[in-house]
């Protein structure tokens, strides 16, 4: 079994090991994130060299994993459990670059559908399956990111009413249709003096 988390890197430093096709994806990955992405390796890829990335060109050394939140293996296998081994170290996370090698996470597929976030994986199995697993997961939220503003503002409007008890009315509204959502909310609004303002959430 594994936790999964969402780990939000915006302004953090993160160690990408490698200077190869996986190095160049997952440093692409993490900037896209908001990270201060930094690619060790002894040389590089065209599309790292020209990438916009702070390289620096040597062979792994664990100093370089000073002030890193976050360190990500995708090297040759024996160079990336030294890292891991490193990282762990120093309470660092290491991301994996293949089961095995001592990292402690692992990236899954995801995406966005609405405020829908949807992540999968395969444990290993059969990495390829990801891609659609991923759009069956995607036609499945679809509905939910109609729903999920008008869950949010009800919720918001239910909460913020003194000497009510929410949770009896929050119960069950998950299932109910979009336009009966729509409903409920007008009338809180209007309850709360908001009447003029539209059925749906800005």
């Amino acid at each position: 079994m594994a936790l999964c988390v969402q780990l939000f890197l915006e302004g953090a430093r993160v160690l990408v090991v490698g200077g190869g096709r996986l190095a160049a994806r997952r440093a692409r990955q993490l900037r896209g994130e908001g990270a201060r992405v930094t690619v060790l390796s002894p040389s590089f890829l065209p599309e790292l060299e020209t990438g916009g990335f702070d390289l620096i060109r040597a062979p792994y050394s664990p100093d370089c994993l000073e002030g890193c939140l976050l360190a990500a293996a995708a090297a040759a296998p024996e160079v990336n459990r030294r890292l891991a081994r490193d990282a762990a170290a120093r309470g660092i996370l290491t991301l994996a670059a293949a089961p095995g090698e001592g990292a402690a996470a692992r990236v899954m597929k995801a995406g966005q559908e609405g405020v829908v976030t949807i992540a999968c994986a395969t444990g290993g199995a059969f990495p390829a399956a990801n891609g659609q697993l991923l759009a069956d997961l995607r036609r499945a939220a679809v509905p939910w990111a109609e729903k999920l503003p008008l869950l949010g503002e009800i919720r918001r409007l239910l909460l913020a009413q003194e000497g009510r008890d929410a949770g009896p009315l929050l119960r069950g509204l998950a299932e109910k249709p979009a336009g009966e959502l729509e409903a409920l909310l007008h009338s809180l609004r209007e309850a709360a003096g908001q009447g003029g303002k539209s059925g749906r959430p800005a």
